[in-house]
């Protein structure tokens, strides 16, 4: 007999991720989820048995290129299914199909082709009632759509959810009462909030505004159910702090929507909210909810390392409690979860692959239906995100200078968060001009298939404004510590490409991968080397093109060069300085590495690890071809965070420059600091230094430069260190005296 605290590992033949699961009308749980081999990707299906043994699982659709999103109801003798597949825009697009309990699949019906870029798929169903809701690209974001009636297999004529214009993404639907609802995250002009409404009836009857963000919050990843006292509770994560305002760490917020409209929060608060943590699993955020037979609330939700429950009843919270494994164990996207007859079943993406856990339905210490509190005030409409006042549009010596942080990792790899919330938070709270989410590809058991990678792309396009705000697309390749290949960083040119893998043959070392990018124009940057390390006798300056030297791991300029240190375990001769006076040519960037953790679980020097490494990008104009380009020619720097201008050049050409010289040539760098400035120099071959006046917020010095020995060369490269401990470092320039070539000894 199945006691709570089974779990099983699912019957995958490839690489399995986004599993969601439902009960059918025999109260037993079936889990369904995209399945990735050689031949493409599809959905399988498995139905645990009465005996509590899983069933072999098998396809449910054809093997397409790619699958996007999943989902899965009870209807009649056992379940229906909806996927998206990609590949032919007329015959690929959002499917259903029926499949009883025997396994019988019953005809694939297309509900939206391909052509319109279907994503963001939810479905839910009681006795003779089917919702399902989706989203769609727009001209200026992604519209929601749907339908709702007494058979999901006849002809249905969808409608728009979404109201207005913007962004809709993430819906959750349920049907409560015999009506379908659906909630959703609206994201206007920054603003980030959750919708409810119900879907029944000739229009979409919007019932109510459930959370704003009128003090900077981004509100997220929303989850209903229908409540034992009527009506409907809606989840969704929020990054605000009602006393300190926004921040990093998500955690969970609950409310309740009656028939009336009227929305209320528990009377009681939730207990062991901690956003100030420093641990490595912080926060509570992807809610799913399920409702026990006594009435109490089950919230569920994964930490930024492991799954946890919450339970809300009569007497209010009770203690969050882990399930499964501690640590490094949620990979990719929201768990799911759903009442059977022998208790709460829960799925997700975990090291070991698709793995389905049984928990109870609780203690009694917390039975009965929740005490709610006050009538929220929806009269008050949330403002957008608060923009922080930085340098608007530098401009430094007559150059533009475009910021942003190009490495960070969302719930999709090992990070927390979604794609959306990291560019929203980018964009419109920190007020940067470039941004990238670099997922891992493959790491701790997690992969990146085709389906993924290209919803991924997606989302930074619909969060690319040209000439505002440009997003890149980008994956993190992350090869075995030195001696190892290190990790890297791939940008892919503007108009896409693959992700490459270490799981690859082709792929799987620092050899390959360079082969692969130098094929389709990919760019692939070393970083935090001096802790991984860099494989430098595989470097190729044309794909390598930059390494980062600042993240939330710290500096990895030369060993001991302040104020910045490194989180230890320092690799000898991996540090930036050391390539460099090997001869190797590279420019510099920076990026957090962030994963959405306060002092990155207490490596970061800082509480808000994102703030830990900019690139600052010498371009005129704020498109993925100029910042491409300007990353590919090594005009750009890196700062530890803050947003310092800076400009350098010698003999009138700008840093990332190799310059043939013959006799002494001019400087200058100019400087536009974001407070007054300890330390400015030139820093040389073998970390020599040549001391610059500073002392202000902008400097400008200049100075001659001497010419190396014949058959010799020289770099030099910019440090500025501010009195708030800030950085700055430009990437260098190289003098080769006749005979170098960029290939002889370094200067003496």
């Amino acid at each position: 007999m199945m006691q709570p605290g089974d779990q099983w590992v699912m019957d995958e033949p490839g690489y399995g991720r986004s599993p969601r699961v439902c009960a059918d009308g025999e109260g037993r749980p079936w889990v369904v989820w995209i399945s990735w081999t050689k031949k493409g990707e599809c959905v399988r299906a498995c139905r645990l048995e009465a005996n509590g043994t899983w069933a072999p699982s098998f396809a449910c659709s054809p093997v397409e290129p790619m699958v996007t999103g999943v989902a899965v109801a009870p209807w009649g003798r056992g379940v229906i299914v909806s996927w998206i597949d990609g590949g032919d825009g007329e015959i690929n697009g959002l499917k259903i199909r029926e499949i009883d309990n025997s396994g019988k699949c019953g005809p694939v019906r297309l509900v939206v082709s391909a052509r319109r870029s279907p994503s963001d798929l939810a479905m839910a169903s009681a006795p003779g009632k089917y919702i399902m809701a989706w989203t769609v690209s727009a001209p200026a974001g992604r519209n929601l759509e749907g339908f709702s009636g007494p058979d999901p297999c006849a002809s249905t004529i969808s409608k728009t959810i979404s109201q207005g214009p913007g962004t809709h993404v993430n819906p959750a639907v349920a049907v409560v009462d015999d009506e379908g609802w659906v909630a959703w995250q609206s994201i206007i002009s920054g603003e980030s909030r959750i919708i409810a409404g119900r879907l029944d009836g000739p229009k979409v009857e919007v019932s109510r505004l459930v959370e704003g963000s009128s003090t900077g919050g981004i509100a997220a990843m929303p989850h209903i159910i229908g409540s034992a006292r009527g009506g409907l509770w809606v989840a969704w994560q929020s990054d605000l702090d009602p006393e300190e305002g926004p921040g990093l760490v998500r955690w969970i917020q609950v409310a309740h929507l009656d028939r009336d409209d009227r929305l209320r929060f528990p009377a009681a608060s939730m207990t062991g909210i901690s956003r100030n943590g420093r641990g490595e699993d912080q926060g509570f955020e992807s809610p799913q909810l399920t409702v026990g037979p006594d009435g109490r609330l089950v919230v569920i939700g994964r930490g930024s390392q492991s799954l946890h429950r919450q339970d809300l009843g009569s007497s209010g919270w009770s203690e969050r409690l882990r399930i499964g494994n501690e640590g490094w164990e949620c990979r990719g996207s929201r768990y799911d979860t759903c009442v059977a007859r022998d208790g709460i079943f829960v799925a997700g993406r975990e090291t070991e692959g698709i793995v389905v856990r049984l928990i109870s339905h609780g203690d009694s210490s917390h039975v009965g239906a929740p005490e709610l509190g006050a009538l929220c005030d929806v009269s008050t409409r949330s403002r957008g995100l608060s923009k922080i006042e930085t340098i608007d549009r530098c401009t430094v010596g007559g150059h533009r200078v475009l910021f942003g942080d190009i490495h960070q990792h969302t719930m999709m790899s090992d990070g927390t968060g979604t794609p959306q919330e990291t560019y929203l938070r980018a964009r419109y709270r920190y007020g940067d001009d470039i941004c990238a989410v670099a997922d891992h590809e493959s790491f701790l058991g997690k992969r990146t298939p085709p389906g993924e990678w290209s919803r991924l792309n997606k989302i930074a396009d619909e969060a690319y404004e040209p000439g505002a705000f440009v997003t890149l697309h980008a994956f993190e390749w992350t090869g075995a510590m030195h001696p190892g290949p290190g990790h890297k960083v791939g940008y892919l040119p503007p108009r896409g490409g693959p992700v490459f893998s270490r799981d690859d043959r082709a792929t799987e070392d620092t050899a390959g991968l360079m082969e692969a990018c130098r094929r389709v124009g990919t760019l692939m940057f070393p970083h935090h080397v001096g802790w991984t390390g860099a494989d430098m006798q595989a470097h190729d300056p044309s794909v390598q093109t930059c390494w980062e030297i600042v993240s939330c791991h710290g500096a990895y300029e030369r060993p001991g060069v302040g104020p910045i240190g490194t989180r230890g375990d320092d690799k000898e001769g991996q540090f930036v300085a050391h390539a460099l006076d090997a001869g190797l040519r590279f420019g510099f960037v920076g990026g957090s590495d962030g994963h959405g953790l306060n002092w990155h679980h207490g490596v970061c020097r800082m509480k808000d690890s994102h703030r830990s490494g900019l690139t600052a990008v010498l371009a005129q104009e704020a498109t993925r071809d100029a910042v491409f380009k300007a990353l590919k020619d090594r005009r750009c720097y890196a700062t530890s965070g803050a947003k310092i201008g800076l400009w350098f050049e010698i003999a009138g050409m700008p840093m990332g420059e190799e310059i043939p010289v013959t006799e002494s040539v001019s400087f200058t760098v100019t400087v536009q600091a974001t407070c007054d400035i300890n330390e400015l120099s030139l820093v040389t071959n073998l970390g020599r230094e040549i001391p610059l006046e500073a002392g202000t917020c902008f400097v400008e010095a200049r100075g001659t430069l001497p010419v190396p020995p014949e058959g010799r060369w020289a770099y030099y490269y910019v440090r500025v260190i501010q009195e708030d401990g800030h950085v700055a470092w430009s990437s260098p320039i190289w003098l080769d005296a006749p005979g170098s070539s960029g290939s002889g000894l370094p200067a003496a």
